[in-house]
């Protein structure tokens, strides 16, 4: 079968002319949101949007042309329609909850994309990726908050070999960080281990940031156990509850970030 392109739409009022066709058949839409570059580990939330939806649109959140040029190469099997509409221009600016991992300012602003977007493009569902677990959260917050009709589904973190998460930031590492780079998810995995099994999550999380530290890294940002569906402290672990231990690291100026589930092995 021959490769073809999704269409690429650049204005509000000719996506919704498109939509309404698919709307009026009774198909389900899904809408993956798109920050920066794309890359293999989009592979995983794609592939989910088309299980979940008859129509997938890719919607790029600002004027990257590259984004823009990597997502209409797509295959049509997979994505039906990009939409790509410019930066966002809006006067409100959401404010979620601090979480206290990472940027706030940018998780606020990548928030308000998205629901700027669930309301240019007015999907069924979302398709987020679990690799960034806190935006995932705050879009979900997000929804709720605004009481919008959109379903959130996340697909499972793509990762290396080596478990390392795929991101655009990977290609950046020099050889020798790329050796080092895994070594986050592999210390976050055995830390969790210990807290499922029962350890202290104040000294775990201390001990954690403390071999980060000692692994190569330049810096650690931050170490944190939290609960998984709104990210609260735990101050100790209950299998009952989904919980996540989560960090961010720096090798050189690239900052990682990964998180993985704190469960007890069965």
């Amino acid at each position: 079968m021959a490769h073809s392109t999704p269409q690429i739409v650049r204005e509000t009022d000719q996506l919704r002319r498109l939509l309404r066709g698919w709307r009026d058949t009774g198909d389900t839409i899904a809408l993956v949101p798109l920050f920066g570059e794309l890359h293999q580990g989009h592979s995983g939330v794609l592939e989910a949007a088309r299980r979940h939806a008859a129509h997938v649109v890719v919607g790029v959140s600002s004027n990257n042309d590259s984004a823009i040029a990597q997502a209409a190469q797509l295959d049509r099997s997979i994505c039906d329609l990009v939409f790509a509409p410019g930066a966002a221009q809006t006067s409100t600016h959401l404010h979620g909850a601090d979480f206290g991992l990472g940027n706030q300012d940018a998780l606020d602003a990548r928030t308000t994309q998205v629901a700027r977007m669930f309301g240019q493009v007015q999907p069924n569902i979302a398709v987020l990726g679990e690799r960034d677990w806190v935006q995932l959260v705050a879009i979900r917050q997000m929804v709720r908050d605004l009481a919008l009709p959109v379903g959130i589904v996340s697909a499972a973190t793509v990762r290396e070999k080596d478990q390392l998460a795929i991101s655009s930031r990977n290609t950046v590492l020099t050889p020798q960080q790329r050796v080092i780079a895994p070594t986050l998810n592999k210390v976050l995995t055995a830390c969790a281990g210990l807290i499922a099994q029962g350890g202290p999550v104040g000294q775990v999380v201390d001990a954690t940031r403390k071999v980060l530290s000692e692994s190569g890294f330049s810096s650690v940002d931050y170490v944190a156990a939290r609960r998984a569906h709104d990210l609260a402290p735990i101050p100790n672990f209950d299998p009952a509850k989904p919980a996540r231990l989560f960090a961010a690291v720096r090798l050189g100026t690239v900052q990682l970030t990964d998180s993985v589930p704190i469960t007890r092995a069965v």
